[in-house]
């Protein structure tokens, strides 16, 4: 799987477990300080497939059993 150097919103519903999420897979996230989604420095708001590949990943967050002890 390709990894990604990945900034997250600030305003992201459930960042810091997304980030965690992300990290968990080999990815280098972190929580930025603005409200845009970054991919490898590309913003995913102008650019079509680091926007496709922000949406797989935050599907498969949200699609992902929850970690035990939840």
């Amino acid at each position: 799987m390709k990894t990604y150097e990945i900034e997250i919103a600030s305003d992201t519903t459930d960042a810091k477990s997304f980030c965690q999420y992300l990290n968990g897979l080999g990815h280098s996230a972190s929580i930025g300080r603005s409200t845009g989604n970054y991919i490898d420095g590309v913003w995913t708001s102008s650019h079509t497939e680091s926007s496709a590949i922000m949406n797989d990943l935050w599907e498969a967050f949200c699609n992902a059993p929850a970690p035990e002890g939840d």
